[in-house]
């Protein structure tokens, strides 16, 4: 008997020191946060010559300066933006990074751990960090919400198509939206797209479709229903350019209080585009008759690409469209990239139907079109949701059009004003349109007290 008790006390004790050792690994192997590159760069003949290079970050330790072009980050040659996020995608902090570079025609090679993100902080505002399992992968979210209150009212922020990461929003272009909701007493969500920022064992988001998008902001919303300090009776939707694409899709699953979008189309994608070239390319300095030209030619394009369900490569096949495919599409062999998403992503988009999506949205809505918007140009997008979800909800739709705003949130007088100013960081923080923000507290506060 003795035996037996000192037997099964010392199992014990082995299973308990296994356990805990257990433990200390998992602990030990919580993911680690991304790194902070801290470098952009603009890209000529395939090389990128770095612009900026930010204080205390990865490529400063590993001793890049401003002029120097960026060859080779972990063995990957970097050629463009697509190579460039690829190749810094996945490092982490502590992870072994080396570079090559050309510093005053000599080239470098370095080697350092990359250093990691900070943590965004405020004395304002609550910052929350956490995770949304999505199937095999872990998504980060960051949700931000006035200090230490409860109760709140939550707007769950979609943004537009392309890949960029959550963590920029607080100085980027929603910058000054987000701290307008913030002050005005409401928690705001964000979720990471598959692959970005923090997030871990996912598809990269350049290659995932439109049908994971949707996947991933439903998890959102449903993250956001869970918080203990929001309140269920008063969660929001803010869709932005295709984030107002991706909103219907979500509130018609769920029951929000109320839906904004803004920038956004109803149209099929291939039939809208035509439309946007015919604004876009005399801006982008052809001639109307160029202009007419191209478009004649991407109409066929986008027919077969759109209808038939061809590829880029197939359609770079047929000499007659091989030039535009290049320009338009922006088609490379091997690559499945097209405007920063999987050409399968844009297939899906034009197949929604989007009358089907707003007719099934029961909660009132926020129809918002910028008069000096040259990128979502067509006023009829915003008209055609108002009168899709009225004709099935009369009353729950509101359009409202500020003529003085751009695709960016910003104060501009015309499309090609905005279209000069795009690319100008400093102006768009300086001009951002308050306006729009406070139409979108006024609404949802009017929503509310109902």
């Amino acid at each position: 008997m003795a035996n037996f008790t000192q037997s099964f006390v010392m199992k014990y004790l082995f299973t308990l020191i296994g356990l805990v050792a257990l433990l200390g690994s998992t602990l030990a192997q919580e993911i680690a946060r991304k790194a902070l590159i801290g470098t952009t760069g603009k890209f000529y003949n395939g090389k990128m010559v770095a612009d900026t290079v930010v204080p205390k970050s990865t490529m400063q330790l590993l001793g890049l300066q401003k002029g120097d072009t960026l060859q080779y980050i972990n063995g990957e040659k970097i050629t463009d933006v697509a190579s460039f996020n690829k190749a810094t995608g996945n490092i982490r902090t502590g992870d072994k990074t080396t570079i090559i570079y050309i510093n005053k025609g000599k080239y470098r090679t370095r080697t350092a751990k990359a250093v990691m993100r900070p943590y965004e902080t405020s004395e304002t505002i609550d910052v929350l960090y956490d995770w949304v399992q999505y199937k095999q992968c872990k998504l980060r979210t960051i949700t931000r919400r006035p200090k230490d209150k409860g109760d709140l009212p939550a707007i769950l922020l979609i943004p537009g198509y392309n890949c960029g990461s959550v963590e920029n929003f607080s100085n980027g272009i929603y910058k000054h939206l987000l701290e307008t909701w913030l002050d005005a007493g409401y928690a705001v969500v964000t979720i990471e797209k598959t692959g970005l920022g923090d997030s871990y064992g996912c598809v990269p988001c350049s290659e995932a479709d439109l049908v994971t998008d949707i996947e991933v902001f439903n998890a959102g919303y449903q993250y956001m229903e869970a918080l203990p300090f929001v309140n269920k009776n008063n969660l929001f939707i803010w869709g932005h350019s295709m984030g107002g694409v991706i909103a219907p899709e979500i509130a018609k699953l769920h029951k929000p209080k109320g839906v904004i979008v803004f920038a956004t189309v109803f149209r099929p994608w291939s039939e809208f585009l035509l439309e946007m070239h015919r604004v876009q390319y005399p801006l982008d300095g052809k001639s109307y008759t160029q202009t007419e030209a191209d478009v004649r030619g991407m109409q066929k394009i986008y027919y077969e690409f759109f209808r038939l369900k061809k590829s880029p490569a197939e359609l770079y096949e047929n000499p007659e469209y091989r030039k535009l495919v290049e320009i338009e599409l922006e088609y490379k062999p091997g690559k499945n990239d097209m405007w920063g998403r999987h050409w399968r992503y844009w297939q899906q988009i034009d197949s929604l139907d989007l009358a089907a999506s707003w007719s099934a949205v029961e909660c009132p809505v926020l129809s918002l079109f910028g008069g000096a918007d040259y990128i979502a140009c067509s006023l009829l997008e915003h008209q055609l949701i108002e009168r899709t979800v009225n004709a099935t909800h009369p009353g729950n739709c509101t359009h409202i059009t500020i003529p003085d705003i751009d695709h960016l949130i910003v104060q501009q007088p015309d499309w090609k004003t905005a279209h000069k100013n795009f690319n100008d960081v400093k102006y768009r923080s300086e001009h951002f349109h308050y306006g729009l923000a406070k139409t979108t507290v006024e609404w949802m506060d009017k929503i509310r007290s109902k």
